[in-house]
């Protein structure tokens, strides 16, 4: 896809260049996992490893993370670049997003993709509803390097991601914008 094409190509907040995050999550007999941007290192303190993420609550792996208190982030390279559609365009209240990859758990039991670079097993220590969001604070009560590779960073995925796979998340970026305009709004009015 051309970067002409890119809907953020003239937004300066197009300079901050994230890696993907995959985040899965289990409750009970029902799995999940989706593609996020906002994971943020939170802690400095080597033997208190900690992330804030945000998540929108419209998300099946927000509510299991919710339910659970558990979660794994996954950093992957460029040659895993089809989990963002299998984990980024679906819902996982709808569809299995694990068939055919390899899982396995560490301490908290929530699934990890065994062939990405590094996995984070989590438990919340806190969370915040901001509207959109929920902002959770992860402590990391395990880490596991996989694989050796670079992390895939959005705009990496972006140019070079299929032309119909940059539809249907341009599409899913304009609807989830329509949800968390509106989520904003609200919880704004309800501060007041």
């Amino acid at each position: 896809m051309n970067s002409d094409d890119n809907p953020i190509s003239n937004d300066p907040f197009a300079l901050i260049d994230p890696q993907l995050w995959l985040i899965t999550s289990a409750s009970q007999n029902r799995r999940s996992g989706l593609i996020a941007t906002f994971v943020t290192k939170a802690s400095i303190v080597p033997d208190c490893p900690r992330f804030v993420i945000g998540l929108a609550r419209q998300h099946e792996t927000c509510r299991l993370l919710e339910e659970s208190g558990t979660c794994v982030l996954h950093l992957f390279s460029q040659e895993k670049c089809e989990w963002v559609e299998k984990f980024g365009v679906p819902s996982g209240a709808k569809i299995d997003k694990f068939a055919q990859i390899d899982i396995q758990t560490l301490k908290t039991g929530a699934p990890v993709l065994s062939d990405a670079i590094c996995a984070f097993d989590c438990q919340v220590e806190r969370n915040w509803e901001t509207g959109d969001r929920i902002l959770f604070l992860l402590q990391v009560v395990e880490s596991k390097m996989l694989n050796p590779g670079t992390p895939l960073r959005f705009t990496e995925m972006w140019n070079t991601a299929s032309t119909e796979l940059c539809q249907k998340l341009s599409f899913l970026l304009v609807r989830d914008q329509q949800i968390d305009r509106q989520a904003i709004m609200k919880w704004r009015e309800a501060s007041e």
